[in-house]
């Protein structure tokens, strides 16, 4: 069975996530939404994800509180941030809870390209069945969105 990695995609700004949940679902993934962090907690209680994309900064619980209870948990499953306000004491903090990186929001149209880097990185994540599919269809949609551009 071919399946697509599944992501869940966090951000209290619901134009944000549905341009991510095109980009990604075009790119070959499949994607969970949620605009907040207890939907996020709610997902993650029902749901096994390949990876979680969640922005640092929203009302109520923000994208680091989110991390402590997730790591709490005893789940490491591979974590980005996005942020429109990222700074390197941000970026130390977060790789220090265990996230993968924080992605400025204004770079947030390479987000296909950095899961794919982490997929191919990541041994857990590159043994998904269809994660070479994806990255191939991600590629593709790359070069794709990029000439579109020119």
């Amino acid at each position: 069975m071919n399946t697509k990695p599944h992501v869940l995609l966090i951000d209290d700004e619901t134009e944000i996530l549905e341009i991510l949940d095109l980009m990604l679902t075009r790119a070959g993934f499949k994607v969970t939404l949620a605009e907040s962090g207890e939907q996020a907690l709610n997902a993650l209680t029902d749901t096994n994800f390949d990876m979680v994309v969640c922005d640092y900064l929203m009302p109520k619980m923000n994208g680091i509180e989110l991390l402590k209870i997730i790591r709490g948990h005893k789940d490491y499953t591979p974590f980005i941030f996005f942020s429109g306000n990222a700074d390197d004491s941000h970026g130390l903090e977060v790789m220090g809870l265990g996230a993968y990186e924080i992605v400025p929001k204004t770079e947030i149209m390479n987000l296909v390209k950095i899961l794919n880097k982490r997929m191919k990185q990541d041994s857990k994540l590159a043994s998904i069945d269809g994660a070479s599919a994806v990255t191939e269809e991600s590629d593709d949609f790359l070069k794709l969105l990029y000439s579109t551009g020119n």
